[in-house]
Order: structure tokens, then sequence, then C-alpha cells
């Protein structure tokens, strides 16, 4: 993917520490986890191999003033072989995936 040289470095940055991007002080708008008052709910693919659920859990944690949700899902879930990392986006995943965050969206 083509990402801008300063995005790209900054993300190599964050990759690079313990805490991801909340070992970034010049990142201003860390402030704003702690303020998050609304609900929030992460999805966590288990065939994922770089947002695993320690990943999720350290941005999550993020969010101070709630309790965030945090749900695993398998491919045998959604009847499919694979999700993976962006595969969330993909069009087969529209009755499926989709459809639950479209309902629990629509809940909140």
């Amino acid at each position: 993917m083509d990402l801008p040289r300063d995005v790209f470095l900054q993300w190599v940055s964050w990759v690079m520490s313990p805490r991801y991007l909340f070992d970034d002080k010049n990142l201003k708008a860390l402030e704003n986890f702690g303020k998050y008052q609304g609900a929030l709910r992460a999805l966590v693919m288990s065939d994922d191999p770089w947002a695993t659920r320690p990943a999720v859990e350290l941005l999550c944690g993020g969010f101070t003033a709630i309790k965030p949700e945090i749900i695993t899902v398998t491919p045998k879930d959604t009847g499919a072989a694979k999700i993976g990392h962006l595969g969330f986006f993909r069009p087969e995943h529209r009755d499926t995936l989709w459809r639950g965050a479209a309902e629990w969206i629509e809940r909140g």
C-alpha cells in the first residue's frame, strides 16, 4: 500500500514502540481517548496476524472512561474460510460481519 513518507515513518515508530501509538509524545490526539464516553465495540478476527487480541486490548485500553466490548470472531462464525486483517471490508461479509456491525450501530 502506498503511504505518504511521513505517515509511514510515524506508523513505523508506533510499531516499534511497546505501547504502540500511546508512546508517541507528539501525538496530541491521545488526550481524546480518555475523554470518550460513548459505546465501543472492537472486533478481533482470530486469523488476523497483526490486530491480535493483545494488540486490540492495548488500543482499547486507551479508552479509560469506558469499558470497551471486545469480541473475537472466527472465520467459522461467518461461514468463511478466512477473514484476516482487512477481510471485514470484503463484500462476502456483507450478510455476516457488516450486518452485525450495522445492527449494533442502529441499537446505539
